[in-house]
Order: structure tokens, then C-alpha cells, then sequence
């Protein structure tokens, strides 16, 4: 699968997975909060006043759905996270504590205990709209 290539694309991924999570069937949501809970890095964005995070390994990849990323035998955070960087013209995503604290709360909005780490035990890193 392509990488996001423009704003336009990413958009589009961040409203696909707004749509999983609150309007998807039941499945959706579930697969939807087990990307959240399992991200490494993640976008940070405002919807509806509250702060919300989009893995990159979903969102970086244009016209993503969740039947697609599961048949990208290739996905991987490490091709997405300099896409999204391109775009947001900044450096790849880095921890923040701040954002760790609103990923929690935002997790348990969700009804996620998120894990101490992100996937293979490394720190949750953060890029912020």
C-alpha cells in the first residue's frame, strides 16, 4: 500500500477511524480500540474538545480500512511515521508526557487500560495537530 501523500490523505484516515470507533459496527469499534491500545506513535488532534490519537501504522497509509491494513502483509510504523512527518513538515514523533497523560485519559474514555508501553515495550511517542 501507498503511504499518505498529502494532508487530504490523512484527513481522510482520522475521519475513517472516527467513524470505527463511533459509529462502526461492533467489530469496528474493537478492532478500532485495539489499534489505540496497542500504538507505539500516534497524532494527537482535537474532535469535539477532547484530544484524541490515531496510530500511525493505520492512518499513514492512504485509503486505509481495517480489511486493507489486515491484508498489508508490509504494514510497518516504520515506513509510515516519515510519512506522516513529511506531511506535517516536523520530526518523527517523540514521548511527551503531557500527551502520554491525555492518551491515558482518552484510552480510559474508551474503556481501554492502556498499557504501561506501547508495542514491544517501547515509550509512546506523539506527533500533536
Amino acid at each position: 500500500m501507498k503511504t499518505v501523500a498529502t494532508l487530504e490523505h490523512l484527513t481522510a484516515n482520522l475521519k475513517k477511524l472516527e467513524h470505527y470507533i463511533q459509529a462502526g459496527s461492533t467489530d469496528e469499534q474493537q478492532e478500532a480500540r485495539r489499534f489505540i491500545e496497542q500504538g507505539t506513535c500516534f497524532l494527537a488532534y482535537h474532535d469535539g474538545g477532547q484530544m484524541r490519537f490515531a496510530p500511525s501504522r493505520f492512518i499513514g497509509y492512504q485509503n486505509n480500512t481495517f480489511d486493507k491494513h489486515s491484508s498489508n502483509a508490509e504494514r510497518d510504523g516504520r515506513v509510515t511515521n516519515p510519512a506522516i512527518s513529511r506531511l506535517l513538515k516536523t520530526s518523527l514523533p517523540l514521548p511527551d508526557g503531557e500527551l502520554e497523560e491525555q492518551y491515558q485519559q482518552y484510552c480510559h474514555s474508551l474503556g481501554i487500560t492502556p498499557r504501561p508501553k506501547g508495542s514491544f515495550g517501547v515509550s509512546r511517542k506523539y506527533w500533536k495537530l
